[in-house]
């Protein structure tokens, strides 16, 4: 069962991987963003394949289970990409606010 889910997680990554190239080379992604997505695939690979050592590196920082470490990571992770993508969509927001205001003002100084 365990060998099961380990294969599993390995083609779940690495088709994640292939996704982030693929995204990369059509544009979606710039160099930082595909770097940041290889090194969490990669990670995730890593701790599929050497299980125990992260068992080792949990018991250092005094997790009970590797599954605790993990999940406490992954949440770790879901808030830092949320807060990204909230300064993201705030300055997205502003400019295209900024945007509307301009657009808004040149169509009122047309009709004058």
């Amino acid at each position: 069962m365990i060998i099961g889910l380990q294969i599993s997680a390995l083609i779940f990554s690495f088709v994640m991987i292939y996704f982030a190239v693929i995204h990369y080379k059509k544009g979606t992604l710039n160099g930082s963003e595909i770097f940041f997505w290889i090194v969490i695939w990669s990670f995730a690979i890593f701790a599929v394949v050497f299980t125990d050592l992260l068992r080792i590196f949990a018991a250092t920082f005094y997790f009970t289970r590797l599954f605790d470490m993990m999940v406490f990571g992954g949440f770790f992770l879901v808030i830092i990409l949320a807060a990204r993508s909230y300064v993201v969509t705030k300055k997205l927001e502003k400019k295209l606010e900024d945007l509307v205001r301009k657009e808004a003002i040149r169509k009122l100084k047309i009709k004058n």
